[in-house]
């Protein structure tokens, strides 16, 4: 491969975030945060363990041996997921991308990295809670309190919604449509995509509730779910979402040992998704109903499970044994034990 400027590199780093991501692409913020600590990521496994100064750094250490040694440091030594790995991975395939689009004379160094495999990723089963553990979960908070009604709130609405935690606190009081039927909220997700929710009519009483006591002046740019703050109130951040579930979960898993420990926000999405499927939604339905683009990202859910596995049994399997005799008759049960 032909030598290049080791300035070079910076600028072109600098160009595919400000640039190519953001305005090219239109990537949401946390995206382009994604691809930049992945970036980093690489770049700092060749200064710290490849002993490289950052001054040095040009586009000729983008290697596939250097790469598939940062591949195996992350596996082996960070011990992060094979699926952590695999986004590392394909973020360096974008940033490469994009150099030999820029530069034809990259070709080479992107083809070479292009055909490095994924790292084998087994599919475990969905976690989930149960109907059960879901209910003991939205018991929890106290509703004799303030902060307990607004927890509740913030509870049914991420399961009704299936909302990601960051859509959750961006969410507005203009988002809501409660008086329209049926009642929608706006979210916003990743890429500033938006989609219509539909509300359960328990969840828009709950709303309604919560409304009177958190916006009785309805003011439309206000979060929908805020701490009082000394300027007022703000919106709540993604880290207070975590650690209401955390102590939430904690104090739920004292009632229902089907709470998982170390409760997190993404597994009430990952519940209401679920519960969607078992209950008969189309896999492309809910994938829509979370914001993706298609079925694949969550083509794992359609993983059968022991209870859909256990209907399907009970549905298919023929007759042919019958149904256990419960025998009661003293004189039966002796001549039957040989008695």
């Amino acid at each position: 491969m032909a030598k290049t400027k080791k300035a070079e590199l910076w600028r072109l780093v600098t160009d595919f975030f400000n640039v190519y991501l953001k305005d090219i692409r239109r990537m949401s913020k946390g995206t382009v945060e994604t691809y930049r600590y992945g970036l980093y990521s690489f770049i700092a496994y060749m200064c710290e363990q490849r002993n490289v100064e950052a001054s040095l750094l040009s586009m000729d250490y983008f290697t596939r041996d250097n790469v598939m040694e940062f591949l195996a440091y992350l596996n082996l030594v960070k011990s992060l997921s094979p699926a952590t790995c695999n986004l590392r991975l394909s973020i360096l395939k974008s940033f490469l991308r994009y150099c030999a689009d820029e530069y034809v004379l990259l070709y080479a160094a992107y083809q070479s990295i292009r055909n490095i495999p994924k790292a084998r990723n087994d599919q475990k089963p969905v976690e989930y809670l149960s109907e059960k553990a879901l209910k003991a979960l939205l018991l929890a908070p106290d509703p004799n309190t303030r902060l307990g009604r607004r927890d509740c709130m913030i509870l049914i609405f991420m399961y009704d919604t299936g909302c990601r935690v960051q859509e959750l606190v961006d969410v507005r009081f203009d988002s809501l449509h409660l008086e329209v039927s049926p009642s929608y909220a706006v979210l916003t997700g990743k890429g500033n995509k938006t989609r219509l929710i539909p509300l359960m009519e328990k969840t828009v009483a709950h709303l309604n509730a919560y409304i009177h006591m958190f916006h009785p002046a309805k003011e439309p740019k206000r979060p929908l779910f805020y701490a009082m703050k000394s300027n007022g109130p703000s919106k709540l951040s993604t880290d207070a979402i975590s650690a209401l579930l955390k102590k939430y979960g904690e104090k739920a898993s004292k009632t229902c040992v089907e709470i998982p420990p170390g409760l997190y926000p993404h597994l009430l999405r990952k519940t209401r998704a679920m519960h969607l499927y078992l209950n008969g939604m189309p896999l492309e339905n809910v994938a829509k109903f979370l914001g993706h683009a298609d079925s694949s990202s969550i083509a794992h859910y359609a993983t059968a499970n022991l209870t859909m596995l256990t209907a399907a049994v009970d549905k298919a399997n023929p007759d042919v044994v019958g149904t256990s005799k419960n025998w009661k008759d003293p004189q039966i049960l002796k001549r039957l034990m040989g008695l």
